[in-house]
């Protein structure tokens, strides 16, 4: 039986251009079968529907997230959260509070360090962790995930000792006597991960449980659809929380080898239709690291850093040969890349590939795209490339970003108004769990930036559309989400101010109060 509903009594943004705003929008299941004036929707509804007073609130498309790592976030309710650590004998009481309440040898994982925000700016390493935890293995990884630190024993489980070479694109930092600190980086990461899986995959009940909690805290910030990525090593999980799993879910997969893409583009990763709930579109790759980690890919040294200038984690000609298989199967490219000589570098690569074999509307990105001179973004323009980007870094960096980039490179740093000036399309997302999956304060970044490089701010209409139509656009789904028009999904969220009319730095105090999910309300305030 049908479920007809009729939302009206608000201010009802489309997002669609031809119809920016509307009286009414009417409902069957879960597509949207009318719009417009109140009397032309319950004139095409027919006789039977319900009336949802919308009591002048606002309501919009629902938001797009569309770059987000969903599992790792699952994983942070099951591990031990050190973002609030603020100095390095906090995050040894937080260590050792744990490890009185587990068994000895149990493995203990510890995520989101911010040692930024430690009162002495520094890394701990291995002999900082055995302190505290002599009798349990611990690897603790900072919150863009690009470091980690293992204390001793860790290091004896994956094998790193004073000998063990870093794969190409990590590294193992070691003292003056050549000692491993147990701070590891990018490619070196997996020599850990890869050890201790075993001894961090919890049970599939525990995971399900988990996923509930996830996926209801992205409802409770109006996402309605997510571009999440996946490592192959992962799948199994994904298949195993599909059930609890609230979002639309476009999916981009770190595969080693790309062909396995087609392989996998079927149920139950991907519904095989336009509209399906979940899809997979796109191979993902790394070229190079984070700011936080000092590992971007830069032109000149980091400020703070005058003898490192990051690096490249992969081989240019091994990455090329991958975005060619995937390219020439059909599939979507998505880069991250953060440095400015890692954007010239990837944006060089593309245009190498679309020069040797032209595709139309491939729609590949680079995402976070962080430091974008002007060269780069051109041919990013004219090579139809995505900027895939972040507004939540800007809230966390504003602070101590000069101080690592220097004030000449933060002008081109999240150039958010130059990319839209451009005509490139900005698609915006969180990158949860590295930051919040919180799209008002993405908003607020976007339009205010904390005052950094106030230059780049864009307007809220600009802003609304890179976390809804654009968003869409960035996954080939711009005609069935992104904007409020007849035969697109019924994804809405419904706020408590209108965002067109209150000053820019009143944009972070607006509240969600309900998110729709394909005609279902799945959050209420």
């Amino acid at each position: 039986m049908s479920v007809n509903k009729i939302l009206f009594n608000g201010l009802i943004i489309t997002m669609d251009e031809k119809q920016p705003i509307i009286e009414a929008v009417g409902i069957e299941n879960d597509k949207i079968i009318s719009v417009g004036t109140l009397n032309k929707v319950k004139k095409e509804m027919g006789s039977e529907y319900e009336l949802l007073d919308l009591k002048g609130r606002t309501l919009l498309p629902g938001f797009i997230d569309s770059h987000m790592h969903p599992i790792s976030f699952l994983f942070l309710f099951l591990n031990l959260d050190l973002s609030r650590a603020n100095s390095l004998k906090e995050l040894q009481g937080l260590l050792k509070q744990t490890a009185t309440k587990r068994q000895k040898g149990d493995f203990m994982l510890g995520l989101k360090l911010k040692e930024e925000q430690f009162d002495v700016p520094k890394l701990p390493t291995r002999w900082d962790l055995d302190e505290v935890c002599p009798d349990h293995p611990v690897f603790i990884v900072r919150y863009d995930g690009h470091i980690g630190i293992a204390n001793s024993k860790t290091l004896e489980i994956s094998g790193i000792d004073s000998n063990t070479l870093a794969p190409e694109g990590g590294e193992i930092r070691k003292n003056d006597k050549g000692e491993p600190t147990g701070i590891v980086s990018e490619n070196a990461l997996d020599m850990v991960f890869s050890k201790i899986q075993k001894y961090i995959i919890p049970k599939p009940e525990v995971l399900r449980e988990n996923a509930d909690k996830t996926f209801k805290i992205l409802a409770q910030n109006g996402i309605t659809s997510i571009h999440g990525q996946i490592n192959e090593d992962r799948i199994e999980i994904y298949k195993m929380i599909q059930n609890n799993i609230l979002q639309n879910w476009y999916a981009f997969v770190s595969i080693d080898n790309p062909k396995k893409l087609k392989r996998l583009k079927k149920p139950p990763l991907d519904g095989g239709k336009e509209d399906s709930k979940f899809k997979i579109g796109t191979l993902k790759l790394f070229l190079d690291g984070t700011f936080g980690a000092k590992t971007a890919c830069m032109w000149e040294p980091f400020t703070d850093a005058p003898n490192s200038c990051g690096f490249c984690v992969v081989d240019e000609e091994e990455m090329y040969e991958k975005m060619k298989v995937a390219h020439n199967n059909g599939f979507q490219i998505a880069i991250h890349v953060i440095g400015d000589k890692g954007n010239r570098i990837c944006v060089d690569l593309y245009k190498r590939l679309l020069t040797e074999f032209p595709r139309e509307n491939h729609r590949h990105r680079i995402e976070h795209a962080s430091m974008l001179t002007d060269d780069v973004i051109k041919d990013m323009k004219d090579f139809g490339i995505i900027a895939s980007c972040q507004p939540p870094f800007i809230n966390s960096e504003y602070t101590w970003l000069e101080k690592r980039i220097g004030k000449e490179r933060c002008k081109y740093t999240y150039p958010m108004k130059s990319i839209i000036d451009a005509g490139i399309v900005l698609a915006s997302g969180s990158d949860c769990p590295v930051e919040e999956p919180n799209v008002i304060m993405g908003l607020h970044a976007l339009v205010d930036r904390n005052g950094f490089v106030p230059e780049q701010c864009i307007s809220i209409e600009e802003a609304l559309k890179s976390y809804t139509i654009n968003a869409a656009y960035a996954a080939f789904e711009e005609n069935i989400k992104g904007s409020i028009e007849e035969g697109k999904l019924a994804d809405f969220v419904i706020l408590d101010k209108n965002p067109l009319e209150i000053p820019n730095n009143k944009i972070k105090d607006i509240q969600i109060l309900e998110t729709i999910i394909r005609g279902k309300t799945i959050y209420k305030k």
